[in-house]
């Protein structure tokens, strides 16, 4: 009687090495769109939460308002102002409030009318791509049409490039923002 003695052959283990490479590429693939997935996810949630904060932000100084300087009536701009009253250590006193778009982001100006001065300079979105676009709107409401409302509507979009892919992400916001306040 013959004792066979099967052996693994040359042949054999290179299928098997290939198949196993097929295996891993095929989960490694996966692993990778995921990953690209999440990454475009967070890219998305940073841009979302970015414009969340500055047009919250643009809202709480627009309700404060009382008039709005600029843009003028039924005409858009990327750069806006209104006054309001700045409220600091129980007094309040006239400030005007400007955004613009700068190199670096949004820009937040206010400046003391009394003293012509500047109380407080802030840069929103930095480091982010942003366009920001105010439309002041102004009409008459009423039976007689006496009563004058004015209000911003207001859009603006944050992009951030992805660094790895060069994937662009872009988030866009709208409001419109109705002046409580107005003399």
């Amino acid at each position: 009687m013959y004792n066979k003695t099967r052996a693994v052959t040359l042949i054999e283990v290179i299928i098997g090495i290939v198949l196993s490479a097929l295996i891993i590429i095929g989960v490694l693939n996966i692993f990778s769109s995921g990953l690209k997935g999440s990454t475009k996810g967070l890219a998305h949630q940073a841009n979302m939460e970015t414009a969340s904060i500055l047009m919250a932000q643009i809202e709480y100084d627009l309700l404060r308002a009382t008039s709005i300087k600029s843009p003028d009536k039924n005409t858009s701009d990327d750069s806006a102002s209104w006054k309001l009253y700045y409220a600091a250590s129980g007094k309040g006193y006239p400030v005007t409030v400007t955004y613009s778009k700068g190199s670096d982001g949004i820009i937040r100006n206010v400046v003391d009318e009394k003293e012509n001065k500047t109380i407080s300079n802030n840069v929103f979105a930095k480091g982010h791509n942003t366009k920001i676009n105010f439309l002041h709107l102004k009409y008459k409401v009423g039976n007689d049409k006496k009563i004058q409302k004015q209000g911003m509507w207001v859009e603006l979009t944050v992009s951030s490039k992805e660094k790895k892919t060069g994937d662009i992400e872009t988030f866009t916001l709208n409001r419109l923002i109705m002046i409580r306040n107005q003399y």
